[in-house]
């Protein structure tokens, strides 16, 4: 899991992100199509709603960050969603390397390996959790006779 050092560099750049969150979502975006054009369908014409949910999330993860299970939560609905979108394993190390790109894009000067290495760690964590629990069979439903 993360170190300390590792969650409050993670946040501070976080920080400094959110600030121009709208330019670095729509660097993500491109950078996602510039890597897998083919996906493109899978997404709305309009990104404008989906951008404010993806920071959202990032920041709902970023802030759960913690060295034992803090994280893994949010990772696991994520999981599930995302799975109902028709995300697959084979996505995940693309949009991880796009989310890093556009991190580094702005942060610019503030970007260090440390923090690189930090965001893979925590981007590393998240999507295997994603792709377990979207690989996961459903939780069978409680029908009339398992009720209480």
């Amino acid at each position: 899991m993360l170190t300390a050092e590792e969650i409050v560099r993670v946040r501070t750049s976080f920080d400094m992100v959110f600030a121009n969150a709208n330019d670095t979502m729509t660097a993500f975006y491109d950078r996602i199509f510039e890597l897998a054009p083919e996906i493109r369908p899978m997404f709305p014409a309009d990104l404008s709603v989906l951008k404010q949910d993806f920071i959202s999330k990032l920041a709902m993860l970023v802030g759960s960050l913690d060295p034992t299970t803090g994280l893994l939560g949010g990772a696991d609905i994520l999981g599930r969603n995302h799975q109902k979108y028709g995300a697959k394993a084979e996505h995940y190390p693309m949009v991880g390397e796009a989310l890093l790109w556009s991190l580094a894009r702005g942060l610019g000067p503030h970007w260090t390996d440390e923090l690189e290495q930090a965001w893979r760690k925590v981007y590393g964590v998240v999507a295997q959790r994603m792709v377990d629990v979207g690989n996961a069979p459903p939780a069978p439903s409680a029908g009339p006779s398992q009720r209480m």
